[in-house]
C-alpha cells in the first residue's frame, strides 16, 4: 500500500535520511520519532512537503498523482486536532457520514469507539480521551485505505486506550494499511508488529532477535551456586549510584543503555539488559520483553488489548504501564501460577 524509497529531507534541524518503508495492505508499523519527525514525515506523504530525494507510492502510484483523485482513501489522527466544539457528537458525526456520503452507519462507528451513549454531550465539555476516540471514528467513516495516525495511546486512560488498539487491530483485519507514530518507546513497541525508532542517523528497526537468541541457548549440566547481586550500579555525571534490587521499578534498554526506572526516575547502568537479567533473575526480576525487565513485585495487573497485544501495569510512583511479548505470556503465567 504504501511504499518509500530512499527518502530524504532536511526541514527546521530535522533530518529524515535515506529511509525506505513497506507496508502491506492489512498490516501496520509504528515509529518512535520526535513530535517534528512525525509531522514532517506525515506532510512528504501527503505531498505538503518536496522531498530532496527519494520516492512516495501509494497502491504503486506515486504519492502526488494518487492524492489528487484519492484523497478520501487516507485516514489521518493528528495529536492535536480542532473541533466543531458547539456541535454534540452525534451531530458533529452525522455531519461528517452526509459530508463523505458514507455507506458506513455512523451510530455503529460511534458504538464501536465507546461514543454512542454519551452522543449528546457537546464536544467542547469532552475529555481528551472522548476527542481523541472522536477524531478515530470520523476518519473511520471514510473507509479508507491507509491510515495515519499521530500518538494512538499517549496521555489516555486505560479504557480509551483499550478501545483505540482494538478497533486499530479490527481495521488491520479489514486490509488497512497503518503508519503510527509516538514519542514514546514503550508505546511503539505495544502498538505494531513491525517497530521503529527514526531520528538524524535514519530508521532503525527495534524488533531485533535479541530475546529470541537466548531461547537458543542451553543451561549448563553442571550446577553452580546461587549468588545474589546486592547493588546494581548507576552512573549520574562522576557519581556512581548503588541501588538495591528492590529499589528498582523495572529496567529499560533504549539506544544500548539499560535505563534503571527508580520511583519514576531513570538512571543509566552500563551492565546489558542480558547481564541484568541473569544477575537479577533471582530477586523477582522477569523480561516480560526484549527490552524489558520488569521487578515482579510491582506489577499490579496483566492487561489484555488485544488477541496479540498485552501489557503490564505497574503500582510503582508513576503507574508504570509496560508492553508484555506474546512469547512471554505463558511463562509469565507459570511463574504467577495463574
Amino acid at each position: 500500500m504504501l511504499k518509500i524509497k530512499g527518502l530524504y529531507k532536511e526541514q527546521h534541524n530535522n533530518v529524515i535520511k535515506n529511509i525506505d518503508i513497506d507496508i502491506d495492505k492489512g498490516t501496520s508499523i509504528s515509529i518512535e520519532c520526535s513530535n517534528e519527525m512525525s509531522d514532517l514525515l506525515i506532510n512528504l506523504i501527503l505531498g505538503r512537503v518536496t522531498p530532496a530525494k527519494g520516492e512516495i507510492y501509494l497502491e504503486d502510484v506515486r504519492n502526488l498523482e494518487y492524492i489528487k483523485t484519492n484523497i478520501s482513501t487516507i485516514g489521518v489522527v493528528l495529536r492535536e486536532e480542532t473541533f466543531y466544539e458547539r456541535m454534540t457528537i452525534e451531530e458533529y458525526m452525522k455531519f461528517f457520514a452526509d459530508l463523505l456520503s458514507t455507506k458506513l452507519d455512523y451510530k455503529e462507528v460511534m458504538l464501536k469507539l465507546a461514543l454512542l451513549d454519551i452522543g449528546n454531550k457537546k464536544i467542547k465539555n469532552l475529555s481528551y480521551s472522548e476527542k481523541r476516540r472522536l477524531s478515530f471514528a470520523r476518519e473511520i467513516l471514510k473507509q479508507p485505505k491507509f491510515f495515519m495516525f499521530q500518538e494512538p495511546i499517549l496521555n489516555m486512560d486505560r479504557d480509551g486506550a483499550k478501545i483505540i488498539v482494538e478497533n486499530i487491530e479490527e481495521l488491520k483485519r479489514q486490509g488497512m494499511a497503518i503508519l503510527i507514530t509516538s514519542v514514546l518507546f514503550k508505546d511503539t513497541l505495544m502498538l505494531s508488529e513491525k517497530a521503529y525508532r527514526l531520528n538524524d542517523e535514519g530508521l532503525i528497526e527495534l524488533n531485533n532477535n535479541i530475546e529470541e537468541s537466548n531461547n537458543n541457548i542451553e543451561e549448563p549440566k553442571d550446577t553452580k551456586p546461587v549468588y545474589k547481586v546486592e547493588k546494581i550500579p548507576a552512573k549520574v555525571e562522576e557519581r556512581i549510584l548503588l541501588f538495591d534490587p528492590t529499589e528498582i521499578d523495572y529496567i529499560e534498554s533504549a539506544n544500548g543503555v539499560s535505563n534503571l526506572s527508580i520511583r519514576g526516575d531513570k538512571f543509566p547502568c552500563t551492565i546489558s539488559l542480558r547481564d541484568l537479567e541473569e544477575r537479577l533473575k533471582h530477586f523477582g526480576f522477569f523480561r516480560c520483553h526484549r527490552s524489558y525487565l520488569v521487578n515482579l513485585q510491582r506489577v499490579r495487573e496483566v492487561i489484555t488489548w488485544t488477541r496479540n497485544s498485552y501489557s503490564l501495569s505497574l503500582d510503582d510512583k508513576v503507574k508504570s504501564s509496560l508492553p508484555l511479548s506474546k512469547r512471554r505470556l505463558d511463562e509469565l503465567k507459570d511463574i504467577l501460577k495463574l
